[in-house]
């Protein structure tokens, strides 16, 4: 399936939009360790209800639109349309017999289950499965497909992450109605904030634009690139598990929230890190730019850059030293979750610009970029939490942009 009819900017400047839904392009770091912090806090079985819900919500109206665009008139036609759509975006490959009373789904290369065994099949042996996100999409997919109103709900019942041959789900109704979700008609315009190098930004991410935005599934439906798996989900998803597992420790333990939130931001600390540097280490960013620059600031303008394509968001540094980095963003992911969704509009819980800035600071200040080591060597060099992040402003009550200051941690 070609995306390039269905992609495009959700507003001139803004975000990245899928058949008028934000998406992200995000790394399987982010995936995993989202997983993980969430199942860690509340347990296998309602961190597996709350991905599986909030996949099933997020693609809801993602699949709608796109079907609609792509004039599946009949629902054999719709359900064909989802699941070439599910390959595209690079979440694997799926085959789903259902209707408006459920039915059946088998997966290939589900893109967590391939992306935990690669990870950790070796070491690890993993006893629940991992395909929260593909279960999300096919009860979403049958219930598109049949145009009905009947919610349903899938289970994996077999996962090769727990070392079976194949991924096979169970449709069945059930399940959560879907709230409020967050369309492109609820973004703004947003030029981006003033910062340094902003006009050589804008110029590098058009170039960065026009190839990250062809990139799709390969046969398996995955996107190996940048030495990750990339996917593009709708960032419905994460802001909705984020927040959720959030809510539920606030509600069962307030002292932890902290430390929750603190793990929500590692997971855009180590996502945003092996993504753009990744790109920055590729051959497809030598043969478009040429060689990684060197100075702190041409490598944080890059990251920008990169960051502006991949559909985090507006990014601009304000500032940069070795030990002080100020990140700025006149449209950035997660903020309009808060706005649009949430009554509290949660002013300091865009977590993963937060991680994204302290990654930032690491590539332009501490990566030695004339190694050839691998960049998991040198984020591992930086284990030992060095910074504080703080967000000092927020769209998601009105202010300008969404501001991160990034700090050396005191001794």
């Amino acid at each position: 399936m070609d995306l390039s009819d269905l992609t495009g900017p959700c507003r001139p400047g803004a975000l990245e939009c899928l058949a008028g839904v934000p998406v992200v392009l995000q790394d399987h770091h982010t995936g995993l360790l989202l997983d993980q912090t969430v199942d860690d806090a509340l347990g296998h079985e309602l961190g597996w209800e709350l991905r599986r819900d909030a996949a099933h919500a997020a693609w809801l109206p993602l699949l709608a639109r796109a079907v609609e665009h792509l004039r599946a008139h009949t629902p054999v036609e719709r359900l064909i349309a989802c699941q070439d759509l599910f390959w595209a975006t690079g979440h694997g490959r799926m085959a789903l017999d259902a209707t408006a009373d459920g039915g059946t789904a088998e997966g290939e290369f589900l893109l967590h289950g391939t992306a935990w065994t690669r990870a950790y099949g070796q070491r690890l042996r993993r006893h629940h499965p991992a395909d929260a996100v593909a279960a999300g999409f096919a009860s979403a997919a049958a219930q598109v497909a049949s145009r009905s109103d009947r919610t349903l709900v899938a289970e994996e019942t077999a996962c090769v992450a727990t070392h079976a041959s194949r991924c096979t789900f169970r449709i069945v109704p059930g399940g959560v109605p879907s709230g409020r979700q967050v369309l492109a008609a609820d973004l703004a315009e947003a030029e981006p904030a003033p910062g340094i190098g902003n006009e050589a930004i804008a110029s590098l991410h058009a170039d960065l634009r026009r190839f990250t935005s062809g990139l799709a599934g390969d046969h398996r439906g995955l996107i190996e690139a940048f030495d990750v798996f990339l996917s593009r989900p709708p960032t419905n998803y994460a802001n909705a598990v984020a927040h959720g597992a959030v809510d539920a420790i606030r509600a069962r333990s307030p002292a932890l929230v902290p430390v929750v939130e603190g793990l929500l931001r590692e997971c855009g600390h180590r996502g945003a890190f092996h993504t753009l540097g990744g790109v920055l280490r590729s051959p497809e960013w030598t043969a478009l730019v040429g060689p990684i620059p060197r100075e702190r600031e041409a490598v944080a303008m890059a990251c920008c850059a990169i960051a502006r394509s991949l559909g985090y968001g507006a990014y601009s540094v304000e500032e940069i030293g070795d030990d002080r980095l100020v990140l700025v963003a006149s449209a950035e992911f997660e903020s309009p979750w808060c706005r649009v969704v949430r009554a509290d509009r949660c002013p300091t819980s865009s977590w993963f610009m937060q991680g994204a800035a302290i990654a930032l600071l690491e590539l332009a200040t501490r990566v030695d970029w004339s190694s050839t080591a691998p960049l998991t060597d040198a984020f591992a060099a930086f284990a030992e939490p060095a910074w504080v992040a703080r967000q000092t402003e927020s769209l998601a009550v009105g202010d300008a942009v969404s501001r991160v200051v990034v700090e050396r941690r005191p001794s």
